[in-house]
């Protein structure tokens, strides 16, 4: 039974692969018509997009290392090769529309690996909450000084998102123990979790500040590799991109943010004045193209080193 459920997980994983491929190409082949019809000269500088490129890659690996400790929190062990690959498998999910499947996945496999269904799922919700809260909370304070210049009433706004997001990040790990006791005595019963450790909840805010700025540096290597020059201040482009990866998750029917997270930065950028229309179409264009590559290429090699290791797996089940 353990081999034909791992089987149906499998196939069910190549089968999100195939639609996530099938989305990616549609809205690229659209993004391509759009840059083709732009009167813009372009000559990639390719070290600063490749080095672009593993800056993302190692904010990744930070990012599993902190799921990695939030799941120590709670007594859960996975080594990081296993949870490398179940990190970036389940970011297939991201690409389906409703952003369900991608922490629905990422609690199946890592029960597969022997962790508790609660602490599987738990860590998972938890790790998207935070990683999102972070991200509000960074876009809102990095683009402090683009909303005042841009609207001074969505200035008041952003100090009260600002201030709560914040102060729920802090307080997080004091209202855990409470949150675990309201939930058990809903439930009737005991569901056998307990409250995170303040240290893991603030190991895995940390990560996941790290990780946000380092997408933000990675995104302006990216904008000076594609057009030659990045005009304005880190802050912004860390803004830029954070403001629109997060519009991108926010909105549940676009897979993979598709379309909302690209017309977001081809907007924000003439915007906040450090790109033309026309440049800020073809950096559209570049980073959904980048960070297709870094986030599907490693889920894929993933897939493919499991179906290679398929053969080997069933003459040990039949030994």
């Amino acid at each position: 039974m353990p081999a034909r459920r791992n089987r149906w997980l499998f196939a069910a994983q190549l089968v999100i692969a195939a639609v996530v491929l099938w989305f990616i190409g549609k809205t690229l082949y659209r993004q391509w018509s759009d840059y083709r019809a732009q009167p813009l000269d372009v000559h990639p500088r390719w070290w600063l997009i490749a080095l672009s490129g593993l800056i993302v890659l190692l904010a990744y690996l930070l990012l599993i290392q902190t799921w990695r400790e939030i799941l120590a929190g709670w007594n859960a062990r996975l080594s990081f090769g296993d949870a490398a690959r179940i990190w970036f498998v389940s970011n297939l999910g991201k690409y389906v529309p409703g952003k369900v499947w991608q922490i629905g996945t990422m609690a199946v496999m890592a029960q597969q690996q022997n962790v508790s269904g609660l602490a599987a799922s738990g860590s998972a919700i938890l790790n998207a909450l935070v990683n999102l809260a972070v991200g509000i909370a960074i876009a809102v304070i990095t683009g402090w000084s683009s909303i005042q210049v841009l609207s001074s009433s969505y200035a008041t706004l952003g100090i009260v998102v600002a201030f709560l997001v914040v102060g729920s990040l802090l307080a997080l790990p004091f209202l855990t123990p409470h949150l675990v006791r309201i939930t058990n005595r809903v439930s009737g019963r005991e569901l056998g979790i307990s409250a995170l450790p303040p240290r893991a909840i603030y190991y895995a805010i940390l990560g996941n500040v790290v990780a946000w700025l380092a997408y933000g540096a990675a995104f302006e290597l990216l904008v000076m590799g594609v057009v030659g020059e990045a005009p304005g201040t880190p802050t912004q482009y860390i803004a830029a991109y954070t403001s629109s990866y997060v519009l991108g998750y926010l909105a549940l029917a676009a897979p993979g943010g598709l379309g909302v997270r690209d017309a977001s930065i081809a907007a924000t950028l003439p915007a906040l004045g450090i790109a033309t229309p026309p440049q800020a179409v073809v950096i559209m264009v570049a980073s959904r193209i980048w960070l297709t590559v870094l986030e599907l290429v490693p889920s894929l090699i993933f897939l493919a080193r499991r179906r290679l290791a398929r053969p080997h797996e069933s003459t040990v089940d039949s030994t």
